[in-house]
């Protein structure tokens, strides 16, 4: 057995001979778990320090053995130093037999350790939300009401900053009347801000040697959380990712979902053969940042999985982001101090490293991410769409009627609207900056220069090995054009790119075909994502451009996850920078009115 220990605050986890017994004793006893879950149909608690997961696994087990078949736990947990998933595995294996098979399954479903919200479905009725982030920054993006708080985290001696004033705020905002916490801790300053926070504390007997510990009770106002109805029937106008990936998000939370989609799934810019999937990179953290990262981390578990069972012809081959101008070195530089992520996800290398990497000649470094790839955009729609209703019919106008939404003579009680600029024809969406641009890729005959090639590169254009002895080499980007027809000198312009970056890619390569298709954007570069104001149970999922596989297939989770009412899987900057409500907010700003 090893002593897991922090080399960042020099403290242990927990002691490996009672961690386990110490862990029930002052997070589930001291919370009155399970009688705390009684009838509540959801139960949340909030912890501050993830650490190993024991104390979730703990939670998790004893839920799942207490609760009822209609009850649902969800557990959100800050950690701004999250650990391996074979470090869990091997700090917390020798009570493996205690969890009942849950350890294991949670190694598997654990994220990529990149700073922002993972929502992770460990069970049909538990839900965590891990956020990797400094808990006093992550606090204050958190909206839901909470039931009972974990206040763990490395000593306060050890850890100063996450025991502050800040945190305890927080948690006065977020509690429920009646909101309990425990904590091994007796520290006066903790049991001060507790009870200036609205809390009434005690002090009780701590576990083993530990003479004392905290708990209470929150007497305050109290958080209410909205009660809304969980729509049933649900209306997708668009067959793109953006409307396929909020379909399959609903369905599988028991809606009947149907597309209307007038030339069929993925007839449009979706309908590529072979994308690649990357964050859209900044220099500073922030909520869209936020909103990129969980979408990478999200589309990598959601790929996986999927491939298992289905071609979506997904590589995780990796993706070198080339340095091939001196802004480009500056953001990934920030980039990679400012976002959070591990460098098992993303580092730095130089060009001799890019070459290796690629196994083609590199002139340039690059920003290297080993979990980025490919995949077929028209075949992850396929499979996205397969448990939908399909209707190839034009949606020309929406009714609000009592019960909801008229589409084309059928009631429906939502309606998620992800028809690119065809979201402007219908009255209650309010007017939004949206651009077409028009991009055509070309179809490179496989030669023995793309057998070589290992990993994704990009570098304003991009390319990937080949897939059925073809690869795909794009992507132009046209905001004059708005049509499809292939152009000549669009290939030419492609091989132009490639060539300037990878010569030996590009020499003797035969285009052989292509494809165009128009993509469309918001004028800040970010996707519109969220519900209509004044509007209930009316959403957009637009604006992808082109980081669509990502900010598609998080749109539709962010989406279902909000009109049902579930865990909260997105930081609340990042729903305002998505929100379709922020240009005229903006606008609003600017006017002074």
């Amino acid at each position: 057995m090893i002593t897991p220990h922090s080399e960042h605050f020099d403290d242990i986890y927990f002691a490996v001979e009672d961690g386990l017994a110490e862990s029930r004793y002052v997070f589930l006893d001291h919370n009155h778990l399970p009688a705390a879950f009684a009838e509540r149909e959801r139960f949340v608690i909030a912890e501050t320090g993830f650490g190993t997961g024991l104390n979730f696994l703990c939670a998790w087990e004893l839920f799942e053995r207490t609760a009822k078949p209609f009850q649902k736990l969800v557990y959100y947990s800050f950690e701004k130093y999250p650990l391996a998933a074979s470090d869990i595995l091997r700090f917390l294996g020798h009570w493996s037999g205690a969890f009942g098979g849950r350890l294991e399954r949670f190694a598997a479903l654990y994220p990529l350790r990149v700073g922002g919200w993972h929502r992770i479905d460990v069970s049909p009725h538990v839900t965590l939300v891990l956020i990797f982030d400094d808990v006093n920054r992550a606090l204050f993006e958190l909206d839901d009401p909470v039931d009972c708080w974990f206040l763990d985290g490395h000593a306060p001696a050890k850890n100063p900053e996450m025991w502050s004033s800040t945190v305890f705020e927080q948690m006065g905002r977020l509690s429920r009347k009646g909101a309990r916490f425990a904590t091994f801790t007796a520290a006066g300053f903790v049991r001060r801000g507790l009870e200036a926070a609205g809390f009434e504390v005690s002090r009780m007997r701590g576990y083993g040697r530990k003479r004392d510990m905290s708990v209470g009770v929150f007497t305050g106002a109290g958080c209410v959380g909205d009660n809304t109805p969980e729509p049933r029937r649900v209306a997708v106008v668009g067959g793109g990712v953006a409307g396929c990936a909020a379909a399959a998000a609903l369905a599988e939370r028991g809606c009947a979902v149907t597309i209307f989609e007038p030339h069929g799934i993925a007839s449009g810019a979706s309908g590529n053969p072979r994308g690649l999937y990357n964050p859209r990179f900044s220099a500073r953290r922030s909520g869209e940042s936020d909103f990129y990262a969980s979408a990478y981390a999200r589309a990598a578990a959601v790929f996986l999985r999927l491939m298992a069972q289905h071609d979506i012809g997904f590589a995780p081959v990796g993706c070198l982001h080339l340095i091939t101008d001196s802004d480009k070195e500056r953001r990934f530089e920030a980039f990679a101090e400012n976002w959070g992520w591990h460098t098992d996800h993303a580092r730095l290398v130089d060009a001799a490293e890019a070459s290796l990497l690629s196994g083609v000649t590199l002139q340039h470094g690059a920003l290297y991410l080993p979990d980025a790839g490919a995949l077929s955009p028209a075949r992850l729609c396929k499979v996205l769409s397969s448990a939908a209703s399909i209707r190839q019919t034009q949606v020309r106008v929406l009714e609000r009627v009592s019960e909801g939404w008229r589409v084309e003579g059928d009631v429906f009680d939502a309606v998620v609207l992800a028809c690119a600029r065809g979201v402007q024809q219908f009255d209650g969406v309010p007017s939004l900056p949206l651009q077409s641009i028009r991009g055509q890729v070309s179809f490179v005959q496989e030669n023995a220069a793309f057998r070589t090639l290992k990993t994704a590169l990009c570098y304003g254009g991009y390319c990937a090995p080949c897939e059925d002895g073809q690869a795909v080499v794009g992507s132009t980007f046209q905001h004059w054009l708005a049509h499809t027809d292939l152009l000549a000198e669009d290939d030419s312009s492609n091989l132009e790119k490639l060539a300037a970056f990878a010569p030996s890619l590009a020499a003797g390569a035969q285009v052989v075909g292509g494809r165009a298709g128009i993509r469309v954007a918001a004028s800040d570069r970010v996707p519109v994502i969220g519900c209509i104001q004044g509007q209930d149970g009316l959403y957009v999922s637009v604006g992808h451009g082109s980081h669509g596989i990502l900010s598609g297939l998080m749109g539709g989770a962010f989406i279902a996850a909000d009109m049902m009412g579930d865990a909260q899987i997105l930081p609340r900057a990042a729903q305002e920078a998505l929100s379709p409500a922020r240009f005229a907010a903006r606008q609003a700003r600017i006017s002074g009115t």
